[in-house]
């Protein structure tokens, strides 16, 4: 470990991102984020130092003076970690009003499959203005309904 405080606190976070609510799981993937990027800040900090070995030296001085191949490994782990964790983020966060309709007739939402995206907004074929939804509550209604299919498939 080269920062046994931090890393616990990443663990932490990873474990609260992995049992996350579709209500709480856009906080926990900014969070976690943060975090990693304090260790992948700290990690290229000491990459820098003078103090970072070429290799270990003895088994005693590794525990003390990481090596610089422990550390690249660490930034690229960290780095792989921060890019799936933005990757998840992102596909909560960014739906299309295309989006929308795709997941809405995927869903069979409100027993429809035949949802479209209009000028006026979004609603199934042959319905009311009254089931017209605007392209940002269909949008928002997506990324909930993404968030919770999320949850549900990595439930623990």
């Amino acid at each position: 470990m080269l920062y046994p405080q931090l890393e616990q606190r990443l663990q932490a976070s990873k474990h609260a991102l992995n049992r996350a609510t579709s209500e709480s799981i856009v906080e926990q993937c900014k969070q976690y984020l943060a975090l990693l990027a304090e260790y992948r800040g700290r990690l290229y900090e000491l990459q820098g130092t003078s103090a970072v070995s070429q290799q270990p030296a003895s088994p005693s001085l590794t525990n003390e003076v990481p090596d610089r191949k422990t550390i690249r490994e660490a930034i690229e782990r960290t780095t792989l970690e921060r890019n799936r964790t933005q990757l998840l983020l992102f596909s909560f966060t960014t739906v299309s009003g295309y989006e929308a309709v795709e997941i809405f007739n995927q869903r069979k939402y409100e027993g429809h499959d035949d949802w479209e995206l209009r000028a006026s907004g979004v609603k199934f074929q042959g319905g009311e203005d009254s089931d017209l939804m605007t392209v940002q509550e269909a949008v928002d209604l997506a990324g909930m309904l993404r968030r919770e299919d999320y949850v549900s498939q990595n439930a623990p």
